[in-house]
């Protein structure tokens, strides 16, 4: 699966768009949970409308900032459940 794009709808909610062996895939994500849980330091400032409505998709990625300051993995952007086994990983530059 690859993240494509995204279009901001309002607030910390982003339509993502994947492709998937072919198909297209289409879901709404709330970003806040993942900013609420994740976003420390320097960062806080994609908090503020303005700085979050300037997310880059790129190479299959979404973040914000020049030097991708935010950065979530693709499975969870697309919400598929992490297993008990597997460990949780979030990217971030604090």
């Amino acid at each position: 699966m690859t993240l494509v794009s995204g279009k901001y709808l309002h607030d910390f909610i982003i339509v993502l768009t994947f492709t998937s062996h072919g198909s297209i895939v289409t879901t709404i994500k709330d970003f806040l949970p993942l900013f609420q849980q994740y976003v420390k330091g320097d960062n806080l400032k994609y908090f503020a409308p303005a700085n979050f409505k300037k997310f880059i998709i790129k190479t299959g990625n979404i973040y914000w900032g020049k030097n991708e300051d935010v950065i979530f993995p693709l499975d969870m952007l697309f919400g598929k459940p992490n297993s008990k086994d597997s460990s949780e990983e979030i990217l971030y530059v604090i």
